[in-house]
């Protein structure tokens, strides 16, 4: 993904996460919490981008064009992590790898409000592997659980599933699948 359009799909993810939240209350009878898409923040963008060659580009490019996504309302929730947590996080190793239906060097990225974390193969960049709750030993994430699979073959196309599950969401109340 090019600039340009991670800036879309920022704008674009800004909208359909307001269109979600625009009757939430009068849906489930309390008001939505902070729902935030921010612009980048050009200080932890740096310190990502300082991480290469071992953070993929395609992360470097979305943390040049994207902040915050705290989604917290949507579903049973969605986090972008910020890209210092995500620097500091691959620099001390905490999950670096994954072993068991799949094996690769990996950079968590995201997560959800269930314990499901989203990681990016390194240093190629694909695929985005959904990694469900389980052992973590030293830095290495070991599952045989069937859901610990491929969410999306690229990041790109992970940010165009997050987008329109958001959508459908606003539209019908359907928590979202990844």
């Amino acid at each position: 993904m090019d600039s340009l359009r991670l800036m879309i799909w920022r704008e674009d993810l800004r909208k359909a996460v307001a269109s979600a939240v625009l009757d939430f209350e009068d849906r489930y009878g309390y008001p939505p919490g902070e729902n935030a898409v921010s612009g980048p923040d050009t200080t932890t963008a740096a310190l990502i981008a300082a991480a290469r060659p071992s953070i993929p580009a395609a992360l470097v490019k979305l943390y040049a064009a994207v902040g915050t996504v705290d989604l917290p309302d949507i579903g049973n929730g969605f986090f972008l992590h910020t890209a210092s947590h995500v620097a500091h996080a691959h620099k001390a190793r905490d999950l670096w790898h994954v072993n068991g239906r799949h094996d690769a060097d990996v950079v968590v990225f995201a997560s959800d409000g269930g314990g499901t974390q989203y990681a990016l193969a390194t240093p190629a960049g694909s695929p985005v592997y959904r990694l469900p709750p389980d052992l973590v030993l030293n830095g290495i994430y070991t599952s045989e659980d069937p859901r610990f699979n491929v969410a999306a073959p690229d990041l790109s196309t992970f940010l165009d599933r997050l987008l329109q599950a958001v959508k459908t969401f606003a539209a019908s109340s359907t928590p979202p699948s990844l």
